[in-house]
């Protein structure tokens, strides 16, 4: 075993990379000031928030149907105004990419998040759009890739990661969000 100092965990970077890549996707989807989908033959303008039907002044409520550049299609529920209830994000030959729970324009409850092929890539809650709880990650091979726990959007305690076999490769400690150490954990060769 190793350890290694802050200055030298990519590892640990790659992984905040990738949950801030998806709290990213999830967020242009929420956070555009004023945006403009396609549902069916309507355009749905997003102003301050709040969905309304191009030329109304009431929020909208109903079922949002849509396309993001021609390759995901985008479903969600809308209640005065509001994102609320299911989530999806499917690819064309309707193979889930995200599927979770919103609840006032914010992700709630737990989320999955899917390769192209339809496995399994990551999973964890959200709480008021920050992730809490377990979050674990998965190779496109159905091994498990890395996992931890997130207190108020920030990692906490003892996170591990795995090699595509499965077999530990490092083991971090975070503590309010900030790295305190990286074991790095070799595995013996055989002779």
């Amino acid at each position: 075993m190793l350890l290694l100092s802050k200055s030298k965990n990519v590892n640990s970077f790659i992984i905040f990379l990738q949950i801030i890549f998806i709290g990213i996707l999830v967020s242009l989807l929420f956070i555009t000031p004023v945006t403009k989908h396609h549902s069916g033959k309507r355009i749905i303008v997003v102003n301050d928030g709040l969905i309304y039907l191009k030329g109304e002044s009431h929020p909208y409520t109903g079922r949002i149907l849509d396309t993001l550049q021609k390759k995901i299609i985008l479903e969600y529920d809308v209640v005065n105004g509001l994102k609320n209830g299911e989530f999806f994000l499917s690819n064309l030959d309707g193979i889930y990419t995200v599927y979770g729970f919103i609840s006032n324009n914010k992700n709630v409850g737990t989320w999955h998040y899917y390769y192209d092929n339809g496995q399994l890539e990551c999973t964890g809650n959200f709480n008021d759009d920050k992730p809490t709880g377990k979050w674990v990650w998965y190779y496109k091979n159905g091994t498990k890739k890395s996992e931890g726990i997130y207190i108020n959007g920030k990692p906490e305690g003892k996170w591990s990661q795995y090699d595509q076999f499965g077999y530990p490769k490092l083991i971090k400690k975070y503590h309010s969000g900030d790295l305190l150490s990286i074991v790095e954990i070799y595995k013996p060769k055989l002779i």
